[in-house]
């Protein structure tokens, strides 16, 4: 049997690795077969880039099926080539916009509670034992 070598500790308490010891876990290990089967090809480089361009091409071909449509609508400029995109884009822009000073006007400030105490409460049933 090999002898282990003592368990060090930093000045803070921290168990400290040995030099040249890393992790045993690898990196097919870590992952299900069945996360790596459906997620897997988020990991790609260019994922990323391909979602943007699917995203981009899904905007033209709706906004060019948009102008197949005849619309009849009560205000003149809601027959504009892709009004509605950009009526709920901007809408939901508005909602995330007006988020901020709402949060600043519910949200409580950082000395709500008071000065903390770092000690521990001992339990008055623990000081009998």
């Amino acid at each position: 049997m090999s002898e282990e070598p003592p368990i060090e500790r930093d000045t803070s308490g921290r168990f400290v690795k040995p030099e040249g010891q890393t992790a045993a876990v690898e990196e097919d290990d870590a992952m299900h077969p069945m996360a790596k089967l459906l997620f897997g090809w988020v990991e790609a480089k260019s994922t990323p880039g391909i979602l943007l361009g699917a995203v981009l091409l899904l905007a033209l071909g709706l906004i060019a099926a948009d102008l197949l449509v005849d619309r009849h609508e009560y205000i003149e400029f809601a027959n504009a080539t892709g009004f509605f995109g950009f009526w709920g884009f901007g809408a939901f822009a508005l909602a995330v916009i007006s988020g901020w000073p709402l949060g600043r006007l519910l949200r409580r400030s950082e000395d709500y509670y008071g000065e903390g105490d770092d000690t521990p409460k001992v339990h008055p049933s623990e000081d009998d034992a």
